[in-house]
């Protein structure tokens, strides 16, 4: 009996051990059906997903996906269901998803009270993409891979490496080229200033290297306009122009494009940045100190280059409780060629460390049409003040704030504090 006993208990150890190693089922996916689809095309969301028909795929790789698809911007919600296909071990993929409007915007408005002027307050986890971009338009979906948009956007860059801008934007997007799953967007932006410069392009074409991971290019140009200004009966040239160029390495598990409460987002970005200006100053004669200001012209040539590398997890702690942790190290090189001024080089080096507490008003049945959450975000980061003097300034940030995401957007309205 007792040898019985041992027996059958080695057989259930080792029939445990061996489901332990066992691989995990994989599903062979004969046809991707995508359903509630009204205005997105359906070949984009299948796209998208990453996934193909004919191939076989495990329960992670399906979570992978439906993650993926409700990150998109244009996406509220995706929900994934396997239906019996032709033949037993064939199944249909069935994608239900939930879409947001035409109209689109995403609207940050926090503001951020500083203690003194010599405090950099800093809204770069602002809502929508990298470098706090705001955004304010519509979009069309046309053919079956293809979105137009037209839109008023805004940029924040550090101020040692670009200027920042707001414009009107016009590009065209397509997806899944060359059936490679990567995707392109041409644009063309007009600067909103006086005096605005003429059309401006731009270009982001993004490569999948993974299931989540992700190679994105840019570049980016910007014409600030051309004029004339005439001092003391003599005219100056005023111009000036930047241009942009980059790449981002992103490894992405989150499960929202503006709201995540779950998993990773890593990414390295190195950029490079030229800008040409001219225009004029007024500076004290240097053999009559004491005569009126004299008038001179003044052509700039700068040239900067950035490597930041960011990294954030986040927790779901309950079905409405969610909590992130993250941060983000950046260095900036910059040099600028002046008539007046010489020459000048600076460097700046940042490390930030970020910390977030979010509760949902809404519960799991209703995100799927949205979101209504509270958040608490705190930083606390140092900045080296310039290439010659190593010195560093610490800053501290806390901002409380209400966040909607609807069919519609994407709105913030809070108030913080910068020490």
């Amino acid at each position: 009996m007792t040898r019985t006993i041992l027996i059958a208990l080695t057989v259930l150890i080792a029939a445990a051990s061996a489901a332990e190693d066992a691989p995990p089922p994989r599903f062979y996916i004969e046809r991707i059906e995508v359903r509630e689809a009204a205005r997105v095309s359906p070949d984009v969301v299948i796209a998208e997903s990453r996934l193909r028909e004919g191939q076989e795929y495990t329960e992670a790789d399906l979570r992978d996906a439906a993650s993926r698809l409700s990150r998109l911007p244009f996406l509220l919600s995706s929900e994934f269901a396997l239906e019996k296909g032709s033949e037993r071990g064939r199944f249909v993929l069935v994608v239900t998803i939930a879409e947001t409007k035409p109209f689109f915007y995403a609207i940050d408005f926090r503001p951020i009270l500083p203690a003194d002027h010599t405090v950099e307050t800093d809204y770069s986890d602002r809502i929508g993409a990298e470098d706090g971009t705001g955004a304010l338009g519509a979009r069309w979906f046309v053919g079956r891979r293809g979105a137009l948009h037209l839109a008023l956007i805004t940029t924040e860059y550090d101020s040692a490496f670009a200027r920042d801008y707001g414009a009107v934007a016009f590009g065209y997007t397509q997806y899944d080229l060359f059936g490679t799953r990567a995707f392109a967007t041409l644009s063309v932006k007009q600067v909103i200033e006086q005096n605005a410069g003429s059309i401006s392009p731009q270009l982001v074409v993004g490569v999948p290297l993974s299931a989540n991971q992700t190679l994105t290019v840019e570049l980016d140009q910007t014409r600030f306009g051309d004029d004339v200004a005439n001092v003391r009966n003599e005219e100056f040239a005023l111009q000036r122009g930047q241009r942009i160029v980059g790449a981002t390495w992103s490894y992405n598990t989150t499960n929202r494009p503006f709201l995540p409460t779950r998993g990773t987002l890593v990414s390295v970005r190195p950029r490079a940045s030229w800008s040409d200006s001219a225009t004029y100053l007024y500076v004290v004669s240097p053999t009559n100190p004491t005569q009126d200001l004299e008038v001179v012209a003044d052509t700039v040539h700068a040239r900067a280059a950035e490597l930041t590398v960011k990294g954030a997890q986040y927790w779901e702690l309950s079905e409405r409780t969610s909590v992130s942790a993250g941060l983000e190290g950046a260095w900036t090189h910059f040099q600028a060629e002046s008539d007046f001024y010489g020459d000048r080089s600076d460097h700046v080096v940042r490390v930030v460390f970020r910390g977030g507490y979010s509760y949902s008003l809404w519960d799991a049945a209703r995100m799927k049409t949205g979101d209504s959450r509270l958040e608490l975000n705190a930083r606390i980061g140092s900045r080296s003040i310039d290439y010659y003097d190593l010195g560093y300034t610490s800053q501290q940030q806390m901002s409380a704030s209400w966040v909607r995401r609807s069919s519609w957007g994407t709105l913030r309205l809070g108030v913080g504090y910068a020490w």
